[in-house]
C-alpha cells in the first residue's frame, strides 16, 4: 500500500469512530430526557433503584373505612408490567365481619376510574387484621385514591 492510501484509510476509520461515539452520546441523551420527561408527568409514583416504581400518593395512603372495616396501609408497586397492590384490612367492630367480596376501585387525579380489583375478605373476628394482596399485568401504579364497596351479586 502507499503512504496515501494509509493515510486515507486511517482518516477514514478515525470519521467513523468519531461518529459513532456522537450518535451513542445523542442516543443515550434522548433516552435519558425521554426517562425524566415521563417521570415529571407523573407525580404519583417513584422509581426505585431496583426499576421498581412505587405509588407515593398521599390521597391513596389514608386508611378508608366501609361497613365495619377499614383499609390501611395500602401499597402499590410496579415492575417488569407486574402491579402488585397490598394492603391491611382491620375489623373495626364488635361483631364478626367479611366472608365476602370487596370492590376496590382505583382512581386517577380526576377522579376517573382506572381499575376495579376484587377482592375476597375472610371473616374477621372484632380487631382481627389480614393482608390483601393482588397483583396484575395492567399498570394501575399512578392512581390518585381509591373507593372500597361490598360486591354485590
Amino acid at each position: 500500500m502507499k503512504k496515501k492510501e494509509k493515510i486515507w484509510i486511517g482518516a477514514i476509520v478515525a470519521i467513523t469512530i468519531i461518529l459513532i461515539v456522537v450518535v451513542s452520546f445523542i442516543v443515550m441523551n434522548n433516552s435519558k430526557k425521554e426517562d425524566e420527561e415521563n417521570e415529571e408527568e407523573n407525580n404519583m409514583s417513584y422509581k426505585l433503584e431496583d426499576g421498581t416504581r412505587l405509588n407515593v400518593s398521599d390521597k391513596l395512603s389514608e386508611a378508608k373505612e366501609f361497613e365495619g372495616m377499614e383499609i390501611s396501609d395500602i401499597q402499590i408497586t410496579e415492575k417488569d408490567n407486574l402491579t402488585v397492590l397490598l394492603a391491611k384490612i382491620t375489623n373495626i367492630s364488635n361483631e364478626k365481619q367479611g366472608g365476602y367480596v370487596i370492590n376496590i376501585k382505583i382512581i386517577d387525579e380526576q377522579g376517573e376510574e382506572i381499575k376495579t380489583v376484587p377482592f375476597l375478605v375472610k371473616e374477621l373476628k372484632p380487631g382481627e387484621t389480614t393482608q390483601l394482596n393482588a397483583s396484575a399485568t395492567f399498570n394501575f401504579v399512578n392512581a390518585y385514591d381509591f373507593v372500597v364497596s361490598k360486591k354485590e351479586w
